[in-house]
């Protein structure tokens, strides 16, 4: 499983965008939930056109990286 980095070097909170400026963003955690909910993919277009791409010819037991 994944495990938390022993620091956060910043954190970036939008408040004062949405508050001063009217700002909200287009993606958040309510978009995702709903693209959940309809069975519908959570990854944006160009994920979807670009796909996954693979860096080495072969596959390794641990993952899709080589770990030393």
């Amino acid at each position: 499983g994944w495990t938390m980095a022993p620091a956060i070097d910043r954190v970036y909170v939008n408040e004062r965008a949405r508050t001063e400026l009217g700002w909200q963003p287009r993606y958040d955690f309510g978009f995702l939930i709903d693209r959940l909910r309809a069975n519908d993919s959570v990854q944006s277009h160009l994920a979807r056109q670009v796909g996954s791409k693979g860096y080495h010819a072969e596959v390794f037991a641990d993952g899709p990286y080589p770990l030393e």
